[in-house]
């Protein structure tokens, strides 16, 4: 009878602090998800209302190599990219708010490659923020990333549907051209909309 009622008596605890163990659970793995999400973020920084991409960051440090000096850098050109910070649907009578994650990759797997700048321009043309604060080098087949935030009319951030990032590369020699990518996403209602756009070397026209 002791151990009858010593194993009632244990099952009767355990089910009184299980909703608890599960909540405690719960509230663990959400802060979990925040942590995870604010680590996420680190990948840019705002500087004076503006985005920069986050160099001081881990995610970035792992991909950086040490600075090649200027003199060494003999292949220099530029990569375009259209970006959308709105797009009109239903026929242009609504206008959508995008967010872009955008990725740019040293695509050479032995060579390391110079970013010299990268400017992110509006529809009309104005610059509107220096996303790279300095240069910085790519690891072989390193990447960094930068989040264009959905929030343009507080974070300053307004390219519209004509906005555009010209990045500024070099290297010491010949090397696949590097790669740049966003993902473009936005949702208004119950519809959510999202594409990739590819940025394209510039090839001067004489």
């Amino acid at each position: 009878m002791v151990r009858l009622s010593t194993a009632r008596e244990n099952l009767r605890v355990v089910r009184t602090l299980l909703p608890k163990m599960v909540m405690g659970f719960g509230f663990a793995a959400i802060v979990t998800l925040a942590l995870q999400a604010g680590a996420l973020a680190q990948a840019a920084r705002m500087v004076d209302g503006k985005m920069q991409i986050d160099l001081n960051s881990d995610r970035a440090k792992a991909s950086l190599a040490p600075a090649i000096d200027e003199s060494k850098l003999k292949i220099k050109a530029q990569v375009y990219l259209p970006l959308y910070s709105s797009v009109v649907v239903g026929g242009g009578a609504t206008v959508v708010h995008m967010g872009a994650n955008v990725t740019l990759r040293n695509a050479s797997v032995d060579m390391p490659v110079t970013i010299q700048g990268a400017r992110y321009f509006d529809r009309n043309g104005e610059l509107v923020s220096q996303l790279a604060p300095v240069a910085f080098t790519l690891k072989p087949m390193g990447t960094v990333e930068i989040f264009i935030p959905i929030t343009e009319a507080s974070v300053g951030i307004k390219g519209g549907r004509g906005g555009s990032i010209l990045v500024d590369w070099a290297a010491e020699g010949s090397v696949p051209e590097p790669m740049m990518e966003a993902l473009v996403l936005g949702s208004v209602g119950n519809g959510s909309y999202s594409f990739t756009v590819q940025g394209r070397g510039l090839t001067p026209v004489h």
